[in-house]
Formats: structure tokens, C-alpha cells, sequence
């Protein structure tokens, strides 16, 4: 079970996340509400990842199921609006999975490869 002591701030920002879903659904505003679904589904996955201490599988696919949603929900959202906004956030958001893999391909290349002297 999950004991939240300090952890409460992952569960505030998830309900901050559908506030502001819920206020660009009542307001009209379709970045609002792309950017607020968005943020709940990945910092529901980032509580998962770092505090939910189980090796279930429901778990771990709702982990990744919850972070690739988020990405999805930002690129479906910019191919509807074609914000700006959402399209730096995009950007952004896949430029930095592509850094993840790169450097996670090349650090034990680079770390292997040391010879002590």
C-alpha cells in the first residue's frame, strides 16, 4: 500500500491536471484541456513509477500506458489545433525521449571502453 506522507504533491498535481481539463472543457479552450488531461495521465504515471512499490504487471503497464498516453494526447491535440504551444510542447517532449534512448544506448559504450592506468 502506498503511505503519502509528503507524497501528496504527485496526487495534487494529477487533480490539477483534470481542474484544468474540466475549466477548458467549461471555458471552450482546447489547449487548456489537452495540456490538463495530459499532465494528469503523466504525473499519474510518474506516482506509479516512484512510489507505488509493486512488481505487478497491471502496474507496469499502467505505467507506460499512462506516460504514452500523455505523449499521444499532445500530439493528437496539436494535429487538431494546431497550437504553437503544443507544438513546442511536442517538440520538446519528443526530443528529450530521443536524448533518453541515445544517451542509454551510448553511456555503457562509454563507460566500457575506460581503461585504468
Amino acid at each position: 500500500m502506498v503511505k503519502l506522507g509528503k507524497r501528496w504533491v504527485w496526487v495534487a498535481w494529477t487533480i490539477l491536471g483534470f481542474s484544468m481539463f474540466f475549466s477548458g472543457f467549461v471555458s471552450g479552450n482546447v489547449v487548456m484541456m489537452v495540456i490538463g488531461v495530459a499532465m494528469a495521465f503523466a504525473w499519474t504515471s510518474v506516482f506509479l513509477t516512484s512510489y507505488v512499490k509493486s512488481e505487478h504487471r497491471v502496474k507496469k503497464a499502467l505505467e507506460v500506458v499512462s506516460g504514452i498516453v500523455a505523449l499521444g494526447i499532445f500530439v493528437f491535440g496539436y494535429v487538431i489545433t494546431r497550437s504553437f504551444i503544443l507544438g513546442v510542447i511536442t517538440l520538446f517532449i519528443v526530443a528529450m525521449v530521443f536524448l533518453a534512448f541515445v544517451v542509454s544506448y551510448l553511456l555503457p559504450k562509454i563507460r566500457g571502453n575506460r581503461t585504468i592506468t
